[in-house]
């Protein structure tokens, strides 16, 4: 029995880590895409990709629907994330850089074991309290605030942070059904009624942007549209998919802390791939909360064994 758990708890942090990669990358990409589209304009065409993609997987591996009742569940689920959560972000990162948002996602984490002490009744160790302090010291000065436009920052930066917030109730609320059922299926299922609410809120962007109404507002770039449809596939699709196959096998205590590899990827990409420069301040300030990330998922591990964290 034991060799079995062991292996359980592998593939489960592996599908973690794979998610919080594509999310970390993805991110980058959503960056580069919003040069050249509207926020819930992104959002939709993302999902487009994306829910085509899941639906084409769940044909081929003929999947079992899941009882009606579920199904309700599992669906509605997807309205917090990627739904809200998402055009949260995305909105937000027309506001701030992919480096900034990258770190503000390592926020998650916090908010899920916070949701677990007030849904579930767990409460976190003094440890975890410091070290969250340390997270937001750390946050507040790689955001920078003294450069650019300290209003539209802190602005983008609210935004992002209510998206985690929403994306906290996702994992933590997702972890208790998502054990017994299909993984594609959960996702498409979700991502489906996601884009239908996505379509609702394009009134909202056009009242935002009012220019987004004109059908000439999309570009007609063919690296654009590639770089938006791929970019859905990783973020979505992958990205959920993996992270939703982790929670069969670990508890969202294990899996939220590899989303602290999310705004490492994403910092890193960002200066990559988007020529984003970063302040002695701000690498100094992403090191601190990096560092605070890292002490907490060794804290966890010590003060529990693996198999606390095995979904039985």
């Amino acid at each position: 029995m034991a060799p079995k758990k062991i292996s359980r708890a592998s593939l489960g942090i592996a599908s973690a880590t794979m998610a919080a990669m594509c999310w970390g990358g993805a991110l980058v990409m959503s960056k580069g895409a919003l040069g050249s589209f509207y926020p819930v304009t992104l959002l939709i065409i993302q999902l487009m990709a994306s829910v085509t993609f899941l639906w084409c997987v769940v044909a081929f591996r003929k999947a079992s629907a899941p009882t009606a009742n579920v199904l309700v569940k599992l669906s509605f689920l997807g309205l917090l994330e990627p739904c809200l959560t998402y055009v949260l972000v995305l909105i937000g990162l027309t506001f701030t850089g992919a480096s900034e948002a990258s770190l503000l996602q390592s926020l998650e984490s916090i908010m899920i074991v916070l949701l677990a002490m007030l849904l579930l009744k767990e409460i976190p160790s003094i440890n975890f309290i410091v070290l969250s302090a340390m997270i937001l010291v750390g946050l507040f000065f790689a955001l920078d605030i003294h450069g650019g436009n300290v209003k539209e920052v802190w602005f983008g930066a609210s935004l992002i942070s209510l998206g985690m917030l929403s994306a906290a109730f996702y994992v933590v609320l997702s972890s208790r059904i998502a054990k017994e059922q299909d993984v594609f299926y959960i996702v498409a299922c979700q991502q489906t009624l996601a884009l239908v609410a996505s379509i609702l809120m394009l009134p909202l962007e056009w009242t935002i942007y009012p220019e987004s109404k004109a059908f000439a507002a999309l570009p007609g770039s063919l690296e654009v549209w590639g770089l938006a449809l791929v970019s859905g596939i990783v973020q979505y699709a992958l990205a959920f998919s993996f992270y939703i196959y982790s929670l069969k096998y670990i508890r969202a205590g294990l899996a939220g802390m590899f989303l602290n590899l999310v705004p490492v990827i994403g910092v890193v990409g960002a200066v990559v791939f988007l020529g984003e420069r970063l302040s002695l301040l701000q690498v100094g300030g992403a090191a601190l909360t990096i560092i605070a990330l890292v002490l907490i998922a060794k804290n966890a591990a010590s003060e529990n064994t693996l198999k606390d964290y095995i979904k039985k």
